[in-house]
């Protein structure tokens, strides 16, 4: 399911871990915003936008992120440690991932975003 791609725009792009944009996706810098929680070594979040309520399905998205020195998510995709198999609830999960935004630092760096979904 997933492939290589480019931007911030790729669906189920794979993030590779082999090139310097190391980091620990369980990092020391972590926190959780609104019941969904982020890790991202070194840095803090500044905003974290929930994805859209509009979703079927209970569960987690977990989403890798690779986040530039500006703080900005430029590849998103799904990880292991999902429990949704439902696509649309995923892409709301990529889509708000994208927006995120984290303080800056002096490299590129892989983190992740976990989201909760849950029914009303």
């Amino acid at each position: 399911q997933a492939g290589t791609a480019e931007g911030a725009n790729a669906d189920n792009a794979s993030v590779n871990n082999s090139t310097s944009t190391k980091g620990n996706p369980v990092g020391k810098n972590f926190g959780s915003v609104d019941g969904n929680m982020w890790s991202l070594q070194g840095r803090t979040v500044k905003s974290m936008p929930k994805p859209s309520s509009d979703f079927n399905e209970e569960g987690r998205v977990v989403v890798s992120i690779r986040v530039d020195k500006a703080g900005n998510v430029v590849l998103a995709s799904i990880a292991g440690g999902t429990t949704i198999g439902d696509s649309y609830t995923r892409q709301l999960a990529l889509e708000a991932a994208r927006k995120a935004k984290f303080s800056e630092g002096d490299k590129e760096q892989i983190g992740s975003i976990t989201y909760n979904f849950k029914l009303n």
